[in-house]
């Protein structure tokens, strides 16, 4: 049985804290601003910004981004001392090729799309600041995509697209994340 969009009692999602780099507020609120979001920053520890840019709902569907504390900070720049040589170098750097070849299993959330148009227009955007946005390039690319009957595809009625950046994560930002737009195609009869 389905529920209702609108029904309080539903189980769902309410939101999605991300973190981002100390500084780099401006670059985060670009990054989910090019996935089609739209970003409500008030000033404060946290911005908004809303999965469906025509809803004002702080309480579901929602991604809130604010700056890692001091104390993860320091952990993450530890870890990247750690993994600058020796065995642990070379442990990320399988972990990180293998991030890249199969996106689909690695940590990563989805955000759907309402059309085809608007997942290749969001594609485009995303793919021209990771080459070109001064901000933005270099940090963050389209990496993988999987349409209905291709290998890999998880199934025949979307498309998936993984996005890879290291300006915002749910997690260690050092590490990278994955976000995952779909288009779920339409359904037939």
């Amino acid at each position: 049985m389905a529920v209702p969009d609108d029904d309080p009692g539903s189980r769902r999602i309410t939101h999605l804290e991300l973190l981002h780099r100390p500084g780099e507020r401006a670059q985060a609120r670009r990054l989910l601003e090019l996935l089609g979001c739209r970003v409500l920053d008030r000033g404060g520890h946290f911005f908004s910004a809303f999965v469906e840019p025509e809803v004002t709902d702080y309480l579901n569907n929602i991604l809130y981004t604010s700056e890692v504390t001091p104390e993860q900070w320091a952990f993450e720049r530890q870890l990247q001392v750690a993994a600058a040589e020796g065995p642990f170098a070379r442990a990320r750097s399988a972990w990180d090729a293998h991030m890249r070849a199969e996106p689909r299993y690695t940590h990563h959330f989805g955000l759907r799309l309402p059309s085809e148009e608007a997942l290749d227009t969001a594609l485009a955007r995303i793919d021209a600041a990771g080459r070109e946005d001064g901000e933005l390039a270099g940090r963050v690319e389209v990496v993988a995509m999987f349409r209905p009957g291709d290998p890999g595809a998880a199934t025949d009625t979307m498309v998936q697209a993984f996005v890879r950046t290291d300006v915002v994560a749910c997690g260690l930002v050092t590490l990278g994340q994955h976000i995952e737009l779909q288009w779920h195609l339409p359904r037939t009869a």
